[in-house]
């Protein structure tokens, strides 16, 4: 009798043993089946985009996913001195996204033939003018280096002149204090 009971303990263990381990690899196998999902936060057929610049009323809008940056623009309505000739009007929205408008560019008086460009626009001698400056003229300002003066010339091509020196804390990584530290020494040309 002693015999038959350790053999149904032994079997009796050997089953607990067995029911844990295939618990074990059905858990496993099961975690690896879930899928997480992310769901869109708000209204899933619409998308938000802000639009900026050179427009009526800047600011948040809300449109039908699908919809071209051209809808966008026009329902913040576009002012007289907006230069969209850039502007891929016909590219999808992101939910999410910055629209920028750029102001035009005012056109340079013509330059006398036989005379120099530099010489023909009016600016006070010795200041750099950060909207007509080159990467080598803007490097010449205190704390202006080859990234930043790139920064400044990418920023004056895709939102206009900066009609301001104010204007040059809105380029990331120039500070209202390096703005500061420029007085005197750099101008708009206005």
């Amino acid at each position: 009798m002693e015999l038959t009971r350790a053999r149904l303990l032994l079997l009796g263990v050997a089953a607990t043993i067995t029911v844990a381990v295939l618990t074990v690899v059905l858990l496993a196998q099961q975690s690896q089946d879930v899928v997480v999902q992310i769901e869109p936060v708000g209204d899933p057929r619409t998308l938000t985009v802000y639009v900026g610049g050179a427009v009526r009323t800047p600011g948040l809008y809300t449109l039908a996913r699908g919809s071209r940056l051209a809808e966008a623009v026009e329902q913040a309505g576009l002012l007289p001195e907006a230069d969209i000739a850039g502007l891929p009007m016909a590219e999808p929205l992101r939910d999410g996204q910055s629209v920028v408008v750029p102001r035009q560019r005012p056109t340079p008086p013509p330059v006398p033939l036989g005379s120099s460009p530099r010489l023909a626009v009016s600016e006070a001698p010795g200041l750099v003018n950060i909207n007509t400056a080159s990467q080598a003229e803007l490097e010449r300002l205190p704390g202006i280096g080859p990234v930043l003066a790139q920064r400044i010339i990418t920023y004056r091509t895709e939102h206009g002149p900066f009609a301001t020196l104010d204007d040059l804390a809105a380029v990331r990584g120039i500070s209202a204090r390096m703005v500061e530290s420029l007085q005197g020494l750099a101008t708009t040309g206005t």
